[in-house]
C-alpha cells in the first residue's frame, strides 16, 4: 500500500496524528502558554474579557489572546518577561526599586533559558 503523499500546509488539528502541535505549559510563565508547530512559536495570552457582545454587558469569561507569532524561543521569552514585568500594577518610589522589580522577572526568564539550554 502506498502512503498519500500531502501538500500543503500541514495540519493544524491537535488531534490528528500528522499534527505537529506542541504546547508548552510553565507556572513562571502564567497567564501566557506557548503553542509549538512546524513554522515556529505562538505566544498566547489568556485574558478576562472586559467587554460584552454588541454592548452588552462583559461575563467575566476568560479568552485566549494570540500575542505573536516567533521563529526563536528566546524571543517568545522576552516577551513573556515584558509583559508579566508591565502587568505588575503599583509605584515605585525609587530607581533601584524599579531595577530591582524588573531584575526579578529577567532572573525567572533566565532560569527557563538555561534550563532550556538555548
Amino acid at each position: 500500500m502506498t502512503k498519500i503523499k500531502r501538500r500543503g500546509r500541514p495540519s493544524k488539528d491537535e488531534n490528528s496524528p500528522d499534527s505537529s502541535v506542541c504546547i508548552i505549559r510553565d507556572p513562571l510563565m502564567e497567564p501566557f502558554y506557548v503553542k509549538k508547530d512546524s513554522n515556529g512559536y505562538t505566544l498566547i495570552e489568556k485574558v478576562v474579557s472586559t467587554r460584552g457582545f454588541a454592548g452588552r454587558e462583559a461575563t467575566g469569561k476568560t479568552v485566549e489572546k494570540t500575542v505573536g507569532y516567533y521563529t526563536k524561543f528566546q524571543n517568545v521569552l522576552r516577551v513573556v518577561a515584558r509583559g508579566k514585568f508591565y502587568k505588575t500594577q503599583g509605584e515605585f518610589e525609587t530607581i533601584t526599586e524599579y531595577i530591582d522589580a524588573w531584575d526579578e522577572v529577567k532572573t525567572g526568564m533566565e532560569l527557563l533559558l538555561k534550563k532550556v539550554e538555548i
